[in-house]
């Protein structure tokens, strides 16, 4: 019951960040000069992400005190909403500035791409393919494919965010992540790096090939890919998206693939007769 209570999905009514990106976003939308207060009002509420994300996890070893069956769970559903509250405060903070230097006509992508953002998990696309039972979500995060896995799915849409949205817009973007975001990035990864579980491999090859592991830079890559693109160009961004996205789906193909081929094999597989029994009658 506690576990139920503690990690429970919480609509935006009662997530403070997200509630108070998607009231921000409505005040630089519509309040046609911003004041001073209002600014560094904006700027509290970008900072919520780490706030929430620290008090979510006082101590070292915090998606591990319910045992190892729901430790995935656990895990992908903080990481999730962590990743979600970033997002949302990210792209808030770039919604400020523009509205300082650009004015009010180019805020209206801003200020829709935070609606759905703050909105995203009242969807609860995942809820309808993830189990509800910690236990068995569990165990369909470690086996399942990435459409049971909300972090892959958050990575995904993030990579293809950043791939459509145009110069002007990432730059801010980016600013809004040096300047306003990066302590949330330590935080992030402070908090989620020790919880790794490793079954089989240790140092960065559980950071590179477990799947908690996985999940966590390629929750990062996608926000690298905003420098990249500045600096590099389209279609060097574009041919790291597509990496990211080789990489997210790779693991859902081998198992495809692997699957298909041992169904193929059965289908040729001859299975040898059961031995005959034969009962000798006496003369």
């Amino acid at each position: 019951m506690e576990l139920a209570r503690i990690h429970r999905h919480r609509t935006i009514i009662e997530d403070p960040a997200r509630f108070g990106c998607l009231c921000a976003a409505a005040a630089l939308l519509f309040v046609a000069n911003i004041p001073f207060w209002m600014t560094m009002a904006v700027v509290g509420i970008t900072q919520l992400a780490p706030i929430m994300m620290a008090a979510r996890a006082l101590e070292q070893g915090w998606s591990r005190r319910w045992g190892p069956r729901v430790h995935p769970a656990v895990y992908a559903s903080n990481l999730a909403m962590d990743y979600t509250n970033l997002a949302a405060c990210t792209v808030v903070g770039a919604l400020l500035l523009v509205r300082h230097y650009q004015g009010v006509d180019t805020v209206r992508l801003l200020a829709i791409l935070t609606v759905a953002i703050c909105f995203l998990p009242d969807i609860r696309l995942c809820r309808w393919l993830l189990s509800g039972d910690p236990v068995e979500a569990s165990l369909q995060l470690r086996n399942g494919s990435i459409l049971r896995d909300p972090v892959m799915l958050g990575a995904l849409l993030a990579t293809g965010g950043v791939a459509i949205l145009d110069r002007g817009t990432l730059e801010f973007v980016f600013y809004s992540l040096i300047f306003l975001q990066f302590n949330a990035l330590l935080v992030l990864v402070d908090k989620y790096l020790p919880e790794i579980e490793s079954r089989r491999r240790a140092g960065w090859k559980a950071l590179l090939l477990e799947r908690e592991g996985r999940r966590l830079w390629l929750t990062l890559a996608p926000l690298g890919l905003i420098p990249l693109r500045l600096a590099a160009g389209d279609r060097v961004s574009w041919a790291a998206a597509a990496g990211i996205v080789v990489a997210i789906v790779l693991p859902d193909l081998l198992r495809m693939g692997q699957a298909l081929v041992t169904g193929v094999a059965n289908l040729f597989r001859v299975t040898p007769a059961s031995p005959a029994t034969y009962i000798v009658l006496p003369k």
